[in-house]
């Protein structure tokens, strides 16, 4: 088990100790596709490919899966953390998330970028779903 794994349970305590809420602390996980040449005018972005690619370095990664996916707004904003993975599910970029920005009906993620995070590298297990945002 990678650190990614593990779980972290948030509680609080009332005063007489009783437990006043629960919930499991996740992180949005965003999934590249396959690396693709696109067309700058047509990406909201304007970046000239999009996708994964065998050696991209942590910024090209970023850049890659920053933006612009289908989500909930409301969900994906309630997530510190977003990390940026491969089909393979090979840890590729992890980032602060601080905000959303809103491009029709998509959303790019805001954030910066943790340069040399000790979990870039891990592998980590993908679920089945196609869908390539995720809430682990």
């Amino acid at each position: 088990m990678t650190s990614m794994d593990r779980r972290v349970i948030l509680i609080t305590r009332r005063q007489d100790n009783s437990i006043m809420a629960l919930r499991e602390d996740t992180m949005l996980q965003i999934k590249l596709g396959e690396y693709r040449i696109v067309d700058p005018a047509m990406d909201p972005l304007g970046r000239a490919a999009v996708g994964a690619s065998p050696d991209m370095s942590e910024k090209d990664a970023w850049e890659a899966g920053r933006g612009c996916w289908v989500m909930k707004a409301s969900r994906a904003i309630e997530e510190d953390e977003v990390r940026i993975v491969n089909s393979k599910g090979t840890i590729l970029a992890v980032a602060k998330v601080r905000g959303l920005i809103k491009h029709d009906n998509r959303l790019e993620v805001v954030g910066d970028l943790l340069e040399g995070d000790s979990r870039v590298g891990e592998t980590v297990q993908l679920n089945r779903a196609q869908n390539p945002i995720s809430y682990v």
